[in-house]
């Protein structure tokens, strides 16, 4: 009897999706090594054809659907203009159509790195865009879905965590002081990137910033140069920097003369066009587990809780701290919901951990016109929410105490200022 070998899950792949092309990095983790390059899939064997054009177009003779550089090329044949901001107007249409011409390129992408790789041998797997918010992870979840049926290990993040997750991967030397990156991917704007490490702190925290600089459309070269050395310059005399790196085509043409030598001096520079799905692809090795660096460090994005909530409760005659909303966790996905009993008084109190400082600050709750009963004959359900990266909503549910103390159905509601 003859068996067939199932592929081996070995791949951790990264996926950079752009308004005008898409990337594939990724690493085997079958022959990881210390400081290894994730390697970026080129669509040209042999060559260094990284960007698969986002493009997309129906034939109007055979009704067929192209994508990438046919497709470029068989509407430019036809006079035609090809659909392109594929995520964007999937983001904006409906389902059975916009979102489907994106699977379908997805699907065309993952054609096209099945010489190397097959979704059979893979692992995991993170995409990464320049704003990764609910809209675009739903879009991308769906995309996934139809994509890696049963396929659960997905993620999804934006440009700057991926370049986290790539610095993360670098020397230590690099993360000495703060890092810089200057994004020339748009045309319109150079979006300045900064990381900035607090290593009083066990995990070391990671605090991401960006800055967006818009160069306006008849600016001249030396113009050019002169606004990002302006805006270089400001964040230098904020932070010391260590290292700095460049990325995106706009930044060719030899416009920057004065604003480089301003970012290359004293530290390390590097230039590079696939850090994005190079560092998502770190990312997946580091949810993966097989990355030690990662547990080191801790990342606090601008979306992020920035302190831990929690309280103390008692159980089984000792007080312990009981977790409720976790740092780093995106604030609008935030929540909890717990079931206590109150001991006695009319108060709850909250405990809030900045993971920063360290400090603790004690959220203690009034609960107006609370029904007096017997000590511990008090339910409470109690709910968390965040409304804001800083505001907490606080929901307090009368339960009662079962047929001896029914629930009054008095509720309390409190928003709460959190300062991590």
């Amino acid at each position: 009897m003859l068996f067939t070998r199932l592929p081996e899950k070995k791949y951790l792949l990264g996926i950079d999706i752009g308004e005008t092309f898409c990337q594939i990095s990724y690493l085997n983790t079958r022959r990881l090594t210390a400081g290894m390059d994730p390697h970026t899939f080129s669509y040209v064997a042999g060559g260094e054809e990284f960007d698969i054009p986002a493009a997309a177009f129906q034939d109007p003779d055979s009704g067929k659907w192209c994508f990438g550089n046919e497709a470029l090329n068989l509407s430019a044949e036809r006079g035609k203009e090809p659909l392109t901001n594929l995520l964007t107007n999937a983001r904006k249409g409906d389902e059975n159509g916009d979102l489907q011409i994106l699977i379908a390129f997805l699907g065309y992408c993952m054609s096209l790195l099945s010489k190397e790789v097959t979704v059979e041998e893979i692992e995991a797997i993170t995409f990464t865009t320049a704003d990764m918010d609910s809209t675009n992870a739903e879009i991308l979840r769906k995309a996934a879905e139809v994509l890696f049926p049963g396929f659960d290990k997905v993620a999804y993040e934006e440009h700057i965590k991926s370049f986290y997750h790539y610095v993360l991967m670098q020397d230590e030397e690099q993360r000495r002081q703060s890092v810089l990156l200057v994004d020339g991917w748009s045309d319109s704007e150079l979006v300045l990137y900064t990381l900035s490490f607090n290593k009083k702190t066990r995990p070391i925290v990671c605090f991401p910033k960006e800055q967006h600089l818009e160069i306006p459309a008849d600016a001249n070269s030396a113009q050019k140069d002169r606004l990002l050395f302006a805006a270089v310059k400001e964040l230098m005399q904020e932070k010391e920097f260590s290292a700095a790196y460049l990325t995106g085509r706009a930044l060719g043409g030899g416009w920057m003369k004065d604003s480089l030598n301003l970012i290359c001096r004293g530290r390390r520079a590097f230039q590079g066009d696939t850090l994005y799905s190079k560092g998502a692809a770190d990312s997946t090795m580091a949810a993966c587990g097989l990355a030690s660096k990662a547990d080191k460090y801790f990342y606090l994005s601008r979306d992020a809780l920035r302190c831990n909530i929690g309280m103390e409760c008692l159980k089984k005659g000792r007080t312990v701290y009981q977790a409720l909303l976790d740092a780093g966790a995106a604030w609008y996905d935030a929540a909890a919901q717990i079931d206590v009993l109150l001991e006695d008084g009319d108060e709850i109190v909250l405990l809030e951990t900045s993971v920063d400082r360290g400090n603790e600050r004690e959220i203690a709750v009034k609960l107006e016109n609370m029904p007096q009963r017997p000590r511990a004959a008090t339910r409470l359900r109690i709910r968390l929410s965040m409304t804001s990266a800083d505001r907490m909503k606080l929901e307090v549910e009368d339960l009662g105490f079962g047929e001896i103390f029914p629930s009054t159905g008095m509720k309390w509601e409190q928003e709460i200022a959190i300062y991590g």
